[in-house]
């Protein structure tokens, strides 16, 4: 059986992906700008480029529900039916990464969407357009392709994050266990977000505050995995 406290916790750590719950900072501005000016990009095409934990996926996530747009995995690229492509929607490739896709397809898949007069949004960890591929063509879409590169995240917007995942959570925390945090942690959103749901989940189980020495506690374990 499920203990009451597991189940939760699974509710509470599920992270809301809305426009709403997008904080901006100087580092993912000019992300969010592109994701808040579709359909009105200067091309087609859209590359979304951050490392692991940078927020590409959420911004992703907004721009795949306000497009209502298709998903597509990178290892599924091969059987895309480009005739449907060609119908008019938009298309979602979100993880994009080198030499683990298949570059005839997506350079069909990339001329489809443009011929349909519609928009893709690709999120990768670098730039595809440095990528060593096979097919020279590709190279040139994504070169043409609108690119913006989340950068890490910020003081401001590290703390920002914090707080709101505190706040969504109910839990009442003041501005020195924010700092306190903020300087202890990876600086990644992914990291910020599993660290307050461990502190969620310890405060929880022992019914106690979140407080600096309960930090640490986590903290500790985190660094023992």
């Amino acid at each position: 059986m499920v203990e009451a406290n597991q189940l939760l916790l699974d509710l509470r750590g599920a992270p809301s992906l809305t426009r709403d719950d997008l904080v901006v900072s100087a580092a993912n501005l000019n992300a969010a700008s592109l994701i808040d000016n579709w359909p009105h990009w200067p091309s087609p095409w859209a590359i979304l480029i951050g490392a692991k934990g940078y927020g590409k996926s959420h911004l992703a996530e907004i721009w795949y529900e306000a497009a209502q747009a298709h998903r597509v995995n990178s290892s599924e690229l091969s059987d895309v039916d480009l005739d449907e492509a060609q119908k008019g929607r938009p298309i979602l490739i979100d993880g994009l990464s080198e030499g683990n896709f298949d570059e005839t397809r997506t350079f069909h898949l990339m001329n489809a969407v443009r011929n349909a007069q519609q928009t893709m949004l690709i999120t990768a960890e670098n730039n595809p357009a440095l990528w060593r591929l096979e097919t020279a063509d590709l190279r040139s879409r994504f070169k043409a392709a609108t690119t913006v590169e989340i950068g890490e995240p910020d003081d401001a917007l590290l703390r920002a994050v914090l707080a709101k995942l505190f706040a969504d959570r109910q839990i009442n925390v003041g501005p020195d266990i924010v700092e306190y945090l903020a300087t202890r942690i990876d600086r990644s959103l992914g990291s910020a977000n599993h660290v307050v749901n461990l502190l969620d989940r310890e405060a929880l189980m022992s019914k106690a505050r979140i407080t600096k020495p309960l930090i640490a506690r986590v903290l500790e374990t985190i660094d023992s995995e």
